[in-house]
């Protein structure tokens, strides 16, 4: 039995128990301050709060003093209201809160305070254990601690442990505006509300000054709590450094990953922090709902509900999540124009290649008139043709009656069949603009979208990344969450684009792409899966999105309770990137082998697999090995395609060329940072 309680047991004298609770009966594993700076990060993404968690703090710890000495109060006396009163009132005088009213502020700031707190306790075993026996042999016991939070969530903290039970009430200093410190005068106060005798009752804690001192001066048994392990952990949690800790944590998923059987799981990092960046970001605007985009958009959205589910408050306030069934190849088919305004301009212009038959089954033409056309043409519908929209092909086409009749039933069939669609979803478009997520690179789905809703309803896109840049107007803004082009891209964004292809394979879906729309509420899209595609997805990918999922909940669980900023993250996903791209061992570049023969394009030739070709590189090998010299992440991208290519042509065991350079480049920016500090060349 605990010695304290053995301790009060022996007194025969003893009939009431009087407790403190933190550092006595709960304990946390982070020093108590901290809790405040986590507090301030929950209050800032619940509410898209555009200030960071140090600024919220301060304002936190600001208020709490000035009202102490405005009230002449201890810090813990000051009645919790009237502290998230006061830092209202300053969000308030600074623009920050966008009129949210005072009521729902309040419930926002209990929340957060209550879910800092769970996300670092634990409890003292021993001690509760003992406390339940002396309740069970009719002990009175109640909890009289010095504390910031009111009783009713403190009351909240006991219920989350499972001991609410064992405490006949709870009295907390900032409730009663008493205090067990200076004079102790909380003691008559619940004396007198208990109904309990001085000399009957005994009071133990943590504080010797507090527990024991100021309790014998009003006639109370005090029990001193050493605890002298707990208190040297707050004292040397004062210290350290909240970027280790942040890392460490990152750092066992990213090692739990690596020693796993599923290939490039590590990703799922970087997939954590776009979730949680568009969840912010998604909050601080004021988003209502979000399109995810078929087909990358399907496990994110698996992610994103995860971790509103797990971070969310009312679900009523819930962001609304769809996910939205449009490839490249359907978004340009229902922004198709009538055949005299249509250029037939490429996606890309890689993607202009490619035969008549092939041009013509884009429109869903059947083959008996696609052998038609092409006989009225006069061509080889099997020709793979350069340049093919700006083809003589092209301008037959536009003179051909079979063609345009054909083009134009198309074209009114796939908006028709897209307006019903985009109907069954219930959102108000018009007034709220259309919110589209997806993994990224460009935004062509957003333009056609955009294109297709007359120009005239906001279409914003929020993507892993952007790396091209496109003609952005003030409805079609983008914005690239882990790196992008916009405004500029600096070192970050030239380490984190390369690899798209991985992105978007660990990002695949269990269904086929979309090629276009029909009016079938039951089944509104036309999908083709291809088969390679198919069996890539079921035998690789989906064991390690299923990884990813646990992966996923445990690093959530991680972070719940650390407070860290952007910069941490935006470096820790950098070096992540670099590692993964440089120290591909041989069983990733099988995985890589594997799952190149399902990346199936369905724009252009519809190609599948991918293959890297190095007399694809626009730069002479001169150019390249200069700017590798110079800057080096902006040749990362071809170096993270060397090893694949070594391990195709049997030459994997030259792969530790690729792997040295991991050093160079960390030299480089290194050296760079220290000797240009000027920050005046790129």
């Amino acid at each position: 039995m605990n010695n304290t309680i053995q301790k009060i047991k022996s007194n025969s004298a003893i009939k009431t128990v009087f407790t403190d609770l933190f550092d006595t009966l709960i304990h946390r594993t982070v020093h108590p301050n901290y809790v405040y700076r986590i507090w301030a990060k929950f209050l800032i993404r619940d509410l898209g709060l555009s200030i960071d968690v140090s600024t919220l703090f301060k304002i936190r710890a600001d208020a709490t003093v000035k009202l102490a000495k405005d009230m002449s109060l201890s810090k813990v006396e000051v009645p919790y209201h009237l502290v998230m009163k006061d830092i209202y009132q300053r969000l308030v005088n600074t623009d920050n809160l966008n009129d949210l009213d005072w009521d729902s502020f309040f419930y926002y700031t209990q929340e957060a305070d209550y879910r800092s707190e769970t996300s670092v306790q634990f409890l003292n075993i021993s001690l509760v254990e003992g406390l339940k026996k002396l309740k069970a042999e009719n002990y009175k016991i109640y909890i009289v601690s010095d504390y910031h939070l009111p009783k009713t969530i403190i009351v909240r903290l006991l219920d989350h442990h499972g001991i609410t039970s064992i405490f006949n009430e709870v009295f907390i200093s900032c409730d009663l505006e008493k205090s067990k410190e200076s004079s102790g005068n909380i003691y008559p106060l619940v004396l007198e509300k208990t109904g309990s005798v001085a000399e009957h009752t005994g009071m133990m804690g943590d504080n010797k000054v507090s527990d024991v001192v100021n309790a014998a001066k009003h006639g109370l048994h005090g029990h001193f709590l050493k605890h002298y392990t707990h208190k040297y952990r707050n004292k040397k949690n004062l210290f350290g450094s909240i970027n280790t800790e942040f890392k460490n944590a990152c750092r066992k998923t990213e090692k739990t990953c690596k020693k796993s059987d599923f290939p490039f799981s590590e990703y799922i990092i970087h997939f954590y922090f776009f979730t949680e960046r568009l969840y912010s970001e998604a909050k601080r605007k004021g988003i209502k709902d979000l399109f995810f985009l078929a087909r990358e958009g399907h496990y994110l959205k698996q992610l994103f509900d995860t971790y509103q589910k797990f971070n969310g408050l009312k679900e009523e306030d819930f962001i609304q999540t769809h996910y939205f069934k449009a490839s490249r190849h359907s978004a340009k088919q229902v922004s198709l124009k009538p055949i005299e305004e249509e250029k037939f301009a490429p996606i890309k212009k890689n993607y202009d290649v490619m035969t008549t038959a092939q041009f013509l089954e884009s429109f869903n033409i059947e083959e008996k008139e696609i052998v038609t056309i092409v006989s009225e043409l006069g061509v080889d519908k099997d020709e793979e043709i350069e340049n093919f929209s700006a083809s003589e092909v092209v301008t037959k086409l536009r003179a051909n009656d079979l063609f345009k009749a054909a083009y134009e039933l198309h074209r009114v069939g796939q908006r028709n069949a897209f307006n019903n669609y985009l109907n069954s979803f219930n959102a108000d478009f018009k007034a709220d603009g259309m919110a589209l997520v997806d993994v990224g690179w460009g935004g062509t789905m957003q333009e056609c979208i955009y294109q297709y809703l007359n120009c005239e309803v906001p279409v914003t896109g929020y993507y892993i990344g952007l790396r091209e840049i496109y003609t952005i107007e003030s409805k079609t803004k983008r914005y690239g969450l882990n790196f992008t082009v916009y405004p500029t891209k600096g070192y970050s964004d030239h380490i984190l684009q390369a690899n798209g292809q991985l992105y978007e394979q660990l990002l695949a879906a269990p269904h086929g792409s979309t090629l276009g729309y029909r009016n079938d509420p039951k089944s509104p899209t036309i999908e083709y899966h291809e088969p390679n595609e198919k069996k890539v997805f079921d035998d690789f990918i989906s064991p390690i999105q299923e990884f990813m999922d646990i992966q996923f909940v445990e690093l959530m669980k991680s972070l719940n309770g650390l407070t860290y900023t952007d910069t941490m993250v935006q470096e820790y996903i950098t070096a992540l990137a670099l590692r993964l791209g440089l120290f591909t061992n041989r069983k990733k570049l099988k995985f890589i082998q594997l799952i190149s023969k399902g990346f199936y394009q369905n724009v252009g030739g519809n190609k599948v697999g991918m293959v890297y070709d190095p007399s694809q590189l626009a730069q002479s090998k001169l150019q390249l090995l200069k700017e590798f010299i110079w800057s080096p992440e902006k040749t990362f991208r071809y170096l993270v395609k060397v090893k694949p290519l070594l391990y195709d042509k049997k030459m994997a065991w030259m792969g530790w060329t690729v792997s040295s350079t991991y050093y160079y480049i960390k030299f480089n920016r290194y050296l760079k940072k220290r000797i240009f500090t000027k920050d005046l060349i790129s």
